[in-house]
């Protein structure tokens, strides 16, 4: 039997792993992950793919913003005992103040709409929901750490959760997602998978699935208690999404897989502006069930489920974060590969913070969170600038705005307001001449796989 701290170890370090590897294949179809790299088995170098199928660089074996953002509530947590929403905000503004150009300050290629509720933390109370309403399943990750510092389940984990979730977005699916994510991780903290390498048994799976419906029910009557005007303004459907969302899994899980990955897309469809038509795009009702059963029935150790959850690409940075985090739960930091361990950047100040996590306490010696991710950024852009395609370097010279273009999932809440005439008019002017250059460099040899 693994040690509570080897598991808590393994989902810590395992998220950041998931991260990582995503990042390299974020946005594509599955054909071009197959054809550029053929199977998501190691940290994978995007550089002679760039503008052929991969957007733009991404520095191999470096975690994105979803880490970014968990590592901030990892040092709240572990400085102030609790998830304090305030000095979460605080770090969130710390990490966005100076960055280099395309970047939102230090962070690593964020989804669109982020940079505004951060710029809306001054001058906003902390514990009032945002007024972003972003379903795009960026978010849940922010429970991991809470859980992993909680270590069992609790009322209070889950208002922690809820509440951080709440500082980002004021949709019902994705903030229940979060205190979603962060009880399956106490979950699987507390699981072992069957001796003989089968993974969990399906009565282990099964059960896993009911308490997992119970306890979105329980975030939602916390939500409803503290904030009742978000259940008046979403609606039950809305309101009560995740909870039928997980009862759906639970009811096809062990079903055809195809049949499962098309209801998963049908059901996240109906609560959406854009049809859903792959489990691994980017919504809460798709990620967290897709992340879920990949976990579940995605293979027999921790490299076949985090190889085979990539392998889908799209939103594969979230996905890869989420099943990492829960598969690194379930077997254990010895379970994740060497070579992995070894190839994610930073990996020591990730197992320091991971180890903390444990201990329940910061231990000597951690390095400043918003220097150190403003030090990694840095050299991924000084490597980036050195591996545009020929044809884009005199445009990414040009720009300096905060707004990444090159995101697949690209939302009209990062456009600046029509108040704001001129700086609407240069985002389109930038966002229309990267569009048009990275078509040029698509023809040359994938432009089938476009997305």
């Amino acid at each position: 039997m693994k040690s509570l701290q080897d598991k808590i170890l393994g989902s810590w370090f395992g998220m950041a792993v998931g991260d990582a590897m995503g990042m390299a294949v974020k946005g594509l179809k599955p054909e071009t992950v197959k054809q550029c790299f053929g199977s998501m088995d190691d940290f994978k170098d995007v550089r002679k793919f760039i503008g052929k199928g991969v957007k733009r660089y991404r520095m191999k074996g470096l975690y994105g913003a979803q880490t970014q953002r968990a590592l901030a509530v990892c040092d709240c947590v572990l400085k102030n005992k609790k998830a304090d929403v305030a000095r979460i905000s605080d770090l969130f503004l710390e990490l966005a103040a100076n960055g280099p150009e395309i970047y939102y300050g230090a962070f690593r290629h964020v989804e669109g709409g982020f940079y505004q509720t951060v710029e809306s933390f001054p001058g906003r109370d902390p514990l009032i929901p945002a007024d972003l309403n972003h379903a795009g399943g960026s978010y849940p990750s922010l429970g991991i750490p809470i859980a992993l510092f909680h270590q069992t389940d609790s009322s209070e984990m889950m208002r922690q959760c809820l509440d951080t979730g709440l500082l980002l977005t004021r949709n019902p699916m994705e903030v229940i997602g979060t205190a979603l994510t962060g009880y399956l991780v106490t979950c699987f903290l507390s699981l072992e998978p069957q001796e003989d390498g089968e993974g969990l048994a399906k009565e282990q799976s099964r059960q896993l699935l009911e308490d997992a419906v119970n306890a979105c029910e329980r975030g939602e009557l916390i939500l409803k208690q503290r904030f009742p005007e978000i259940e008046e303004a979403s609606g039950e459907k809305v309101y009560q999404a995740l909870r039928f969302m997980v009862q759906g899994t639970l009811e096809r899980l062990h079903g055809e897989p195809d049949a499962l990955f098309d209801w998963i897309c049908e059901n996240a469809s109906a609560h959406g502006k854009n049809k859903i038509t792959a489990p691994a795009q980017g919504h809460v009702l798709t990620l967290l069930p897709l992340a879920l059963v990949m976990v579940l029935k995605g293979g027999n150790d921790f490299a076949s489920v985090l190889t085979r959850s990539l392998n889908m690409g799209k939103e594969s940075a979230r996905l890869g974060t989420l099943v990492g985090a829960w598969t690194g739960a379930l077997y254990g930091f010895e379970g994740i590969p060497q070579h992995w361990k070894s190839g994610l950047v930073n990996s020591r100040e990730i197992r320091t913070r991971g180890e903390s996590l444990f201990q329940r306490r910061a231990v000597k010696g951690l390095k400043n969170f918003v220097d150190m991710e403003l030090a990694l950024t840095n050299k991924e852009f000084e490597e980036g600038k050195k591996n545009l395609p020929k044809t884009t370097q005199k445009l990414a010279r040009k720009i300096s705005s905060g707004f990444d273009f090159h995101e697949e999932e690209f939302e009209e809440s990062a456009i600046p307001k029509k108040e704001d005439a001129a700086r609407r008019r240069k985002f389109q002017k930038d966002k229309t001449k990267i569009k048009r250059d990275r078509r040029r460099n698509l023809k040359l040899d994938f432009e089938s796989d476009e997305d």
